[in-house]
């Protein structure tokens, strides 16, 4: 159920590019945890200068107009390992599919029980995912 926020800024990012970028994610999640190829849900914004703005260096990272930041919900219950592997596996896909730095990739991940998630009719359909399986979809 992994649900893909990928912000970018406008002018960046064509639409080739952000097919590559869309692929990228994808496999990246496909790879590392696991999920089916048709749990694909995918949200761009791709936002003017004045509505995307950040620091051009952090924590030792210089960051360029290519910046993305990518926000990933996604049921609890993954272990720390997996989450870590989905981290890198993540950024190395899209850093080769962008061609960007591995700089420019920010990675939010938000997790949220089975219960909290209704994929449509008002329905909690992976309800005991969180309570029952530690892998999670």
């Amino acid at each position: 159920m992994p649900i893909a926020k990928i912000h970018v800024l406008e002018g960046q990012y064509d639409e080739a590019r952000l097919g590559k970028v869309s692929s990228a994610v994808q496999n990246g999640l496909i790879s590392a945890l696991g999920i089916p190829p048709e749990d694909f849900f995918q949200i761009f914004h791709v936002l003017p200068r004045n509505q995307y703005r950040h620091t051009p260096s952090f924590l030792g990272l210089k960051y360029s107009d290519d910046l993305i930041v990518l926000e990933i919900t996604f049921i609890s219950g993954r272990p720390k390992e997996k989450r870590l592997g989905l981290l890198k596996a993540l950024n190395d896909a899209v850093v080769a599919a962008a061609g960007i730095s591995p700089d420019d990739l920010m990675i939010a991940f938000y997790e949220v029980p089975g219960d909290n998630i209704s994929f449509g009719r008002g329905l909690a359909q992976r309800a005991h995912i969180s309570d029952n399986a530690p892998t999670g979809t």
